[in-house]
């Protein structure tokens, strides 16, 4: 790969320089390119003030435009190198061309080369990055939603145990989690062993104390998001099908709807459209696309099949779809949804009818 080195004494004003990151933990591997070339390379401490402070002693008066991956980092690195003047993006490692050459020897180097390199040319472009408020609310909601899988596990182990152990429970549990008149029976109930006994009372203090965690978790949640969202939320409220945990969804990952520039990029971020692979005059699709808001699309699904019981207009849009393919048609459903949510959140309207007459025409059928 070209590469040169320019005078220390050089004065570089007005030249840009595209800065590609590779950031570890303990370490960043640093590429500067300029002019087609490579002009440096560098490990450092994870710093972005000893970055700065390297390119302005070599590279005096330049322009600087830096690029890394989004990962565990999150995005304070992002604001700081902001903050100190290089122009920062972060992007999605998918994003990131790479040939199969690269594909099969990936190193440190090569990845922070390739983003450097590209960055240059103009390929990449970075990820939506929210506001540290709304970063530390969505932070809280996906707090809530592990402390749900925390209780579906120690509720399905506690219902494990039972069935080794051969105890039959009162049949007034409506779902898969065991109710409050199941548990307390349970609490009673004394096994042949004082051991078996020991684990059955664990498992329920430890069923008992994750369902309060969950508890404590989603009143905090909510508080939240009435203090920054309260209009929204009412708003949100009123959409058939959308509950307060739902709403609070929407709010904590999404925030600003106004992020997406249309109806298309919205729903590909909700990952509600399909997936296709196509050549020629060969058409594929795949379902749908496996990049996607892994908290708001399972939700939203959940949404529509209480939705098309409570809205007719719903229920006659999923019949519609249903003659053909009534998972295809569940998903049409749970878009429109979301676009009639994006609606009454930006106007801070209440749901109407007007709402779906409006969304036909938008809607692809």
């Amino acid at each position: 790969m070209p590469s040169t080195n320019f005078q220390h004494s050089a004065d570089f004003t007005g030249l840009d320089f595209y800065i590609g990151i590779d950031i570890h933990k303990k370490s960043w591997v640093v590429t500067v390119r300029a002019l087609n070339l490579q002009v440096d390379r560098f490990t450092q401490p994870p710093s972005p003030e000893n970055l700065l402070s390297h390119l302005k002693k070599k590279f005096p008066n330049g322009i600087f435009h830096s690029a890394y991956e989004a990962g565990f980092c999150g995005t304070h690195f992002h604001h700081q190198l902001c903050l100190l003047g290089i122009e920062n993006i972060i992007v999605h490692p998918a994003d990131i061309p790479s040939t199969d050459k690269q594909k099969k020897n990936k190193t440190d180097l090569h990845d922070s080369h390739s983003i450097a390199h590209y960055l240059e040319k103009g390929l990449l472009h970075g990820i939506h990055v929210l506001s540290e408020e709304q970063q530390e609310l969505r932070a809280l909601f996906r707090l809530r939603q592990s402390k749900v899988r925390d209780v579906t596990r120690i509720n399905n182990k506690l219902k494990s145990y039972l069935a080794f152990m051969g105890i039959i429970t009162p049949r007034n549990n409506t779902n898969n989690q065991l109710t409050n008149k199941v548990i307390c029976w349970l609490n009673g109930l004394e096994l042949s062993t004082s051991a078996g006994t020991i684990t059955l009372r664990q498992y329920l203090g430890d069923l008992n104390y994750h369902r309060n965690q969950l508890l404590e978790v989603t009143k905090k949640l909510k508080q939240q998001v009435l203090r920054f969202y309260h209009q929204q939320y009412e708003c949100l409220l009123s959409v058939p099908g959308i509950g307060p945990i739902v709403a609070m969804a929407l709010l904590a990952e999404i925030g600003n709807f106004n992020r997406f520039k249309n109806s298309d990029e919205y729903c590909s971020y909700l990952g509600l459209i399909p997936w296709e692979n196509s050549s020629g005059e060969f058409m594929t699709t795949k379902g749908l696309q496996p990049r996607c808001n892994k908290y708001l699309r399972p939700l939203l699904v959940e949404t529509s099949w209480a939705a098309i019981r409570h809205a007719p207009e719903l229920l006659a849009y999923y019949r519609k779809h249903a003659i053909k393919n009534n998972k295809h048609a569940i998903i049409k459903v749970a878009r429109k949804i979301a676009l009639v949510a994006k609606a009454v959140a930006l106007n801070l309207q209440y749901y109407s009818s007007n709402h779906q007459a409006a969304l036909s025409c938008s809607i692809e059928e």
